[in-house]
């Protein structure tokens, strides 16, 4: 495979996968950071001025509030002949709210496998090999209780798994609170948050072993082959722990804009920051522009960067994704 060919596979691979690195946030620009119409007000008589007009108006925020939506988005790619490249991504979103409580969920699955060029001692192009080129799951769950009018408090669970990062599952758990500034903007949202994080991480055998000399290893496996052929675990070289744990001190923040009733503009931005080793932080930025294309379908162009200062060996820090995505809104 060129370099061309296997850089726009790459890329092919990675769509859909970039709207899982932020945490999960609702669309209602009155409640940016979250997560039964209520009953009509009273048609009696009363003897304060305006009451009964407060109650209905209470009654429309509370019902404009509640959600239930659910998305689905798919997508992939084939390309065969001088050069093969095969790719599957899928993602699904559901948000749930009712009165103060919001819940939501998120998974995301990356799968490709393609023909990579191997080079001989020399460097000299000996052939190709069919290997995995992506390989990550992803979920998370959040939930939401707002207290007040511009602040909620929240907990929120990330499991992932990402083979190429060494991962054979790392376990975030944040709580925090959120602030709300713009809830009276119907067409913005600003939020912020603050929190704690907990990180838990099992990490691949390739990642924390080394292969043996002239040893060959798909790239996109997390253990090493098992055989009576095959050396033990034990006599590989350890380069980095099986396990790690980190805690840390959480900081994000996001905007939205919605330009029209079809366009809308977001960004959010993530820093972890480890109380344990002061070089150890994370930080994640996620944008988008999202078009509907019609009722029920919609469009979207983004990009997503994570930079991890202290991976693990032979782990590039920054990665950058870009996606286009297709979206069906079942609810």
């Amino acid at each position: 495979m060129t370099p061309s060919i296997a850089a726009l596979a790459t890329l092919a691979v990675h769509l859909g996968a970039a709207q899982l690195e932020a945490a999960a946030e609702p669309e209602d620009p009155a409640v940016p950071a979250g997560t039964v119409t209520a009953a009509p007000a009273s048609s009696g008589t009363t003897e304060l001025e305006g009451q009964g007009k407060f109650a209905t108006t209470d009654a429309e925020a509370r019902a404009a509030e509640d959600a239930t939506e659910l998305d689905i988005s798919a997508g992939g790619l084939l390309s065969t002949g001088n050069a093969f490249a095969a790719a599957a991504t899928g993602q699904a979103r559901f948000r749930l709210r009712r009165g103060i409580h919001q819940a939501g969920a998120e998974a995301a699955v990356n799968y490709g496998r393609a023909d990579v060029s191997l080079l001989d001692d020399d460097g000299v192009p000996a052939g190709s090999e069919r290997q995995t080129t992506i390989n990550n799951v992803q979920g998370r769950v959040r939930y939401d209780v707002f207290f007040a009018r511009r602040w909620s408090a929240f907990g929120m669970v990330t499991l992932r798994r990402d083979v190429f990062q060494g991962l054979a599952l790392r376990t975030n758990v944040d709580p925090g609170v959120s602030f709300h500034a713009l809830v009276d903007n119907p067409k913005h949202r600003l939020a912020f948050e603050l929190g704690y994080d907990f990180q838990y991480d099992i990490r691949c055998e390739t990642a924390t072993r080394e292969a043996l000399p002239g040893e060959e290893v798909d790239p996109g496996r997390c253990r090493y082959p098992v055989g009576a052929d095959q050396p033990d675990l034990e006599d590989r070289t350890r380069v980095a722990d099986d396990t790690l744990i980190n805690h840390a001190a959480r900081i994000a923040a996001g905007y939205s804009n919605s330009l029209s009733e079809r366009v809308t503009v977001s960004t959010d931005v993530e820093y972890l920051q480890s109380v344990l080793v002061g070089r150890r932080f994370r930080l994640n930025w996620f944008s988008a522009v999202t078009t509907q294309l019609a009722n029920r379908l919609g469009m979207s162009v983004t990009f997503t960067l994570r930079y991890e200062n202290e991976p693990l060996p032979d782990v590039a820090k920054l990665d950058t994704i870009t996606a286009v995505l297709l979206t069906l809104r079942f609810i």
